[in-house]
């Protein structure tokens, strides 16, 4: 298996596992210690979530793309916000389970659709106003391919988060995954984002900084520029 494949898969297989965990993080219904835990250890994780909406601006009437959807947590909120139509990715069949039942839950999921698909492998025949991949970039040993793709598929803005190299943090986090079997995990700086991003074929981008636990950029480009 080349490397690369074998590496999905490795992060395919933590997210079949851990999905029900995963999206708890976000849930306000969790027992109050678990929630308050989560927002204050886990504050980057909120700043991006803010921070996503926040670029993205007013999306009503608009198409979204959602890169590794995950447990629904941005489709629900994008389609609560007024999207016309919002379509997840996830290579996780868990975790597109509790996607669907969430918009279902939520009333919105006339407007949600939902694949089963690595995102490298799909094929589209439409574009789509915002494209976002939040917490995916750490995961991708070759991130440019990829970064490429969101933009061909988009006509509008492209929206991904990307974790900073730290002292303490990185070395930590890329060894309790080695030892916990969920593969490798990847951190930018600047230049390598200002690469990264030129390559994609980006030339109007911001790459505003959050301030949370771990940090990260968050980038924001414009793909009709």
């Amino acid at each position: 298996m080349e490397p690369n494949v074998a590496s999905r898969e490795m992060v395919r297989q933590r997210f079949e596992r851990e999905a029900q965990s995963f999206d708890a993080i976000y849930r306000e219904d969790a027992s109050s210690l678990s929630y308050w835990f989560n927002r204050v250890l886990r504050r980057g994780i909120f700043e991006r979530f803010d921070g996503a909406f926040r670029e993205a601006g007013d999306v009503r009437g608009k198409s979204v793309l959602d890169v590794g959807c995950g447990s629904g947590i941005y489709v629900v909120s994008f389609a609560q916000r007024g999207a016309r139509r919002i379509v997840g990715l996830d290579f996780s069949r868990n975790m597109l389970d509790l996607a669907e039942r969430a918009v279902e839950r939520h009333g919105v999921g006339s407007r949600c659709e939902f694949r089963h698909v690595d995102f490298m492998e799909a094929e589209f025949d439409e574009t789509f106003d915002v494209t976002i991949a939040m917490g995916v970039f750490d995961y991708l040993p070759d991130p440019a391919p990829f970064l490429r793709k969101m933009v061909s598929v988009t006509r509008g803005k492209v929206i991904a988060s990307f974790p900073t190299h730290s002292i303490i943090r990185s070395p930590a986090r890329r060894l309790r995954y080695q030892l916990t079997g969920k593969g490798d995990v990847y951190f930018y700086d600047e230049p390598q984002m200002h690469r990264l991003v030129r390559e994609a074929g980006l030339t109007k981008y911001s790459l505003p900084r959050a301030v949370g636990s771990g940090g990260g950029f968050l980038l924001v480009g414009d793909c009709g520029a």
